[in-house]
């Protein structure tokens, strides 16, 4: 497992994660790639769950989900698999 942390000065669009997580990783343009977006969904003590990022609507309301938790971050999780040629 790698961990990166990026930082933007905007917010990014889904297309932008991707890519850059693509290059990241050195996924090539036929290789599977899925995008969750951790949320802390715990009241007091911490507790997460993953969500789907497959659509623009997606990462707009992981994005306001973000927002309303006591530490506001974008956390993504991706995960690969090369594709056999």
């Amino acid at each position: 497992m790698k961990d990166v942390t990026r930082m933007f000065e905007v917010s990014p669009c889904l297309h932008e994660i991707v890519e850059c997580a693509r290059s990241l990783f050195s996924c090539g343009v036929d290789d599977e790639i899925s995008l969750k977006g951790r949320v802390d969904c715990g009241r007091g003590r911490a507790a997460y769950a993953l969500v789907d990022l497959k659509t623009d609507v997606e990462w707009d309301q992981f994005k306001r989900l973000v927002e309303q938790a006591s530490v506001p971050y974008l956390d993504v999780v991706v995960t690969g698999r090369k594709t056999a040629k």
